[in-house]
């Protein structure tokens, strides 16, 4: 049989399909509910010596260590410690696919898909993560394109159906940069989301809810 001809008959029965003298209808589907409401998850009390930063484009914030350097890259933030040892980035998604994947799932394939190493990552070992949202973690080890060896964590945490973080830890394989890891596995207990909203008027992400710079509360206060 032909596709035209083919086509025509499929065209026929749905028409006969249709003529059935029955009364009985279908009952529709209810429609779906409404997505969850996303709401400010606040800081709380912050560490010693941390500041808070609001990244308002991605709809989260954090806490980092005075000294730090944080950089707003659209809706991420990148986070370097004062030594240069560490660095961590904080990636939202919140696209409807995302609570679709576990996050251990989640985790594995953002660990596969980071750039910036030599023949890839190395994984080393998989866990779950302990937050305040649900967590996994992919360690790992690499050497940078620049030649450095490398230690990382790629960790997925996911606010109920709302957003998904992907959080990337990496830190200098010398002992030197313990003192910083553990500061910056600080910073990631302290990441919370919130809706997100625009930048300012040149696109930027603004440095927080007041218009001050990020950090500048002396309280503390989210």
């Amino acid at each position: 049989m032909s596709g035209r001809a083919t086509l025509a008959a499929l065209l026929v029965s749905l028409a006969l399909a249709g003529c059935d003298d029955s009364d009985e209808r279908a009952e529709p589907e209810p429609p779906p509910p409404p997505p969850p409401k996303e709401t400010i998850d606040h800081l709380g009390e912050l560490p010693d010596d941390f500041e808070r930063w609001v990244n308002r484009a991605g709809g989260f914030a954090f806490a980092a260590p005075r000294g730090w350097k944080v950089d707003d890259r659209g809706k991420g933030s990148l986070v370097r410690s004062f030594d240069r040892l560490v660095a961590l980035s904080i990636v939202p998604d919140r696209t409807p696919e995302a609570p679709e994947v576990p996050v251990d799932q989640y985790a594995n394939r953002a660990a596969e898909a980071l750039a910036g190493f030599r023949d890839g990552l190395r994984v080393k070992g998989k866990a779950r993560y302990e937050h305040r949202y649900d967590g996994a973690e992919v360690l790992a080890t690499g050497t940078a394109r620049g030649g450095v060896d490398q230690r990382v964590s790629v960790i997925v945490l996911r606010r109920d159906d709302l957003v998904t973080f992907t959080v990337v830890l990496a830190k200098n394989a010398e002992e030197a940069a313990g003192p910083s890891k553990r500061l910056a596995d600080r910073v990631i207990e302290t990441i919370r989301s919130r809706p997100p909203r625009g930048g300012g008027p040149d696109g930027k992400p603004r440095r927080g809810d007041d218009g001050k710079p990020r950090g500048g509360g002396a309280d503390g206060k989210d």
